[in-house]
């Protein structure tokens, strides 16, 4: 089922097949700027949760698990919890079928708020029998002519980078920009950043527009097939891609996030804006 709502700068439509974003259209202009996919990538976006990535076997109540790529929520059919001129809020809850790749039992939903010409988006996870140990995170491929976006940082940064596969961490210094490009990724594959300083990091597409992206997440992470596909994706992660050394018992894992019957909040903002 879709749903949509939108106002004078936006229009936002969401599936409850995987809870994400299948539409964001830029009224202004009437284009639309969320990738609709190709054989590059098929997706538009991704909620994640509970694993991050291609995550290796990991242990939780001392058994083994596999997940699928990105967890369980991209695979599952979410209810529409509620809904008004500006807000939707999907959800889904644990079952017989998520326990046998996340032995835990949860609640977990995911508001949509438009705010002018930017989209909040915010994840409620609760654990529904005890503290349960997750990532979270947003996978939004927005489009960018040529498979191109130059990334600018609101703030000179000094970020920690985490290679995909490898423990390394890799201090870095003074980064203000690059150029997330084929070539780039073909290099890096994954570009994982953490450690920055809680600035708007902005993403310039060759067509005149500018993705601007709010969060207090302690990863951005930035994507693109190298083969092809013309968007690029600015990922906030509350997490970090599975690695070999990484433990493998599940609440060992860095930047692992917990939430007991009370709940936790995780929040972010995508704008569109032509320039």
């Amino acid at each position: 089922m879709l749903y949509t709502i939108e106002n004078e700068f936006l229009s936002l439509t969401v599936t409850t097949a995987g809870g994400s974003m299948k539409s964001l259209r830029y009224l202004p202009t009437g284009e639309e700027r969320l990738w609709q996919g190709d054989k590059f990538w098929t997706s538009q976006d991704v909620v994640i949760f509970p694993i991050l990535g291609h995550a290796g076997k990991f242990v939780a109540k001392g058994e083994e698990f596999t997940l699928r790529s990105h967890g369980v929520a991209r695979y599952a059919e979410f209810s529409l919890a509620d809904k008004d001129d500006e807000k939707i809020t999907l959800s889904f809850s644990s079952d017989d079928g998520t326990m046998k790749e996340y032995p835990y039992t949860f609640e977990f939903s995911i508001t949509y708020r438009l705010r002018g010409n930017a989209v909040e988006i915010t994840y409620f996870v609760r654990g529904t029998e005890g503290v349960i140990p997750f990532y979270v995170g947003g996978h939004p491929g927005m489009k960018a002519p040529g498979g191109e976006a130059i990334i600018e940082f609101e703030n000179l940064e000094n970020p920690i980078m985490y290679p995909v596969g490898s423990d390394e961490a890799v201090p870095m210094e003074g980064l203000c920009r690059f150029v997330a490009n084929k070539e780039f990724f073909k290099e890096c594959q994954t570009f994982q950043l953490g450690s920055l300083s809680g600035g708007a990091i902005y993403a310039d597409t060759a067509d005149g527009y500018r993705y601007t992206y709010r969060s207090d997440c302690p990863v951005f992470a930035f994507w693109s097939n190298p083969d092809g596909g013309e968007y690029v994706c600015v990922e906030p992660w509350w997490g970090t891609n599975d690695y070999p050394a990484a433990p493998r018992e599940i609440t060992l894992k860095p930047f692992m996030n917990f939430a007991d019957e009370k709940g936790k909040s995780f929040t972010y903002s995508l704008s569109v804006d032509k320039i």
